[in-house]
């Protein structure tokens, strides 16, 4: 890899949850949605596909979670890994996480419906997943060294080794607290991405009065699921939603 890319990698790996929502919210203010191909039915398909690729990410985050805890997310903004995970989802691709993140990406993008946001977000967060991988993968070769060398050669940086599936969730089992405990924030961000850029297409492209009942439904909705939200931060703060026995490993 080269070095621009690394240092471009550990930028946004260090500032991507201050960049990444200001990113998000300009496009959507200056990035303007349209009918796709002046079509309603080609608009309405390509919002469906969206949201299916959006939700697919998702469930790509979730079930990595489930089956092996991510113990490579980052310490102080700066790239780190305790050890390095070989198996459950991480056993046949070695990025999971940023292929999920990549698919919501896209998918919320093709569901807002522009087309600026095609030739612009799009590359745009791909380029930055790469450069973000590749800072993993540099400090990964330096800390773990021939134990990553033969990881990197059995699995795939992101298309998964299906001949590896039996071996790596061997024994495993999901861990549905662990998902509430570490996804609360990005399912309630997706949630809400779906409730939110239907309304503002509408606002948009058919003005305010056609908007305001939607905008009416869409405040209540996500009063509703930010009550779900920090009902369950506060089960998780008292503990009473995990026990002991539901342990960050598996």
């Amino acid at each position: 890899m080269h070095s621009w890319n690394i240092a471009v990698g550990n930028f946004f790996f260090h500032y991507r949850n201050a960049l990444f929502p200001v990113i998000l919210t300009a496009g959507a203010l200056l990035l303007q949605p349209q009918i796709m191909f002046d079509s309603l039915i080609a608009d309405r398909i390509l919002g469906i596909l969206g949201a299916a690729v959006a939700l697919l990410g998702e469930a790509v985050r979730i079930i990595t979670i489930g089956f092996e805890y991510i113990h490579r997310g980052g310490k102080d903004g700066q790239v780190y890994a305790g050890r390095l995970v070989r198996r459950g989802v991480y056993g046949i691709t070695r990025n999971p996480m940023y292929v999920g993140n990549a698919l919501i990406m896209i998918g919320m993008i093709v569901l807002f419906g522009s087309p600026w946001g095609y030739f612009i977000l799009i590359p745009f967060f791909l380029f930055v997943y790469q450069s973000i991988v590749a800072a993993e993968e540099n400090y990964l070769r330096s800390k773990f060294g021939g134990e990553y060398h033969d990881y990197e050669s059995a699995v795939g940086r992101y298309l998964p080794t299906l001949s590896r599936v039996a071996e790596s969730f061997s024994g495993m089992r999901f861990n549905w607290r662990r998902i509430v405990r570490q996804e609360m924030g990005t399912v309630v961000g997706l949630t809400i991405g779906f409730i939110l850029i239907p309304v503002w297409r509408t606002y948009y492209l058919n003005g305010i009065e056609p908007s305001k009942a939607a905008a009416a439904r869409a405040f209540w909705l996500c009063l509703g699921v930010l009550v779900i939200y920090f009902f369950l931060k506060r089960l998780k703060k008292s503990k009473k939603l995990f026990n002991k026995s539901a342990s960050l490993q598996n």
